[in-house]
């Protein structure tokens, strides 16, 4: 049995593939929570009254940013939010 990794580090299987497969294929279908009309643009994360900030970062920074939140299995603006708030 092969073991793989999602994009956020979280680990599965073939078994789980296959629980996966099964459950959609099945009478009652796929039940997850993202069904539904889609509304167009980025999901408001951070409240209705925040707004975007630019910080330019040479390659050696961005790297090292891009490796801490894979390690914490975050995103890169998700971690300068944390980084933020524990001033």
């Amino acid at each position: 049995m092969s073991e793989y990794t999602d994009v956020n580090g979280a680990p599965f299987t073939d078994d789980d593939i296959e629980q996966w497969a099964a459950a959609t294929e099945s009478e009652e279908g796929y039940t997850g929570k993202h069904l539904g009309s889609s509304i167009p643009g980025r999901p408001v994360s951070v409240g209705a009254q925040a707004r975007p900030f630019t910080l330019r970062l040479d390659a050696a920074r961005r790297a090292k940013l891009d490796v801490a939140a894979q390690e914490r299995h975050t995103t890169p603006s998700q971690l300068m939010r944390e980084l933020i708030d524990a001033l």
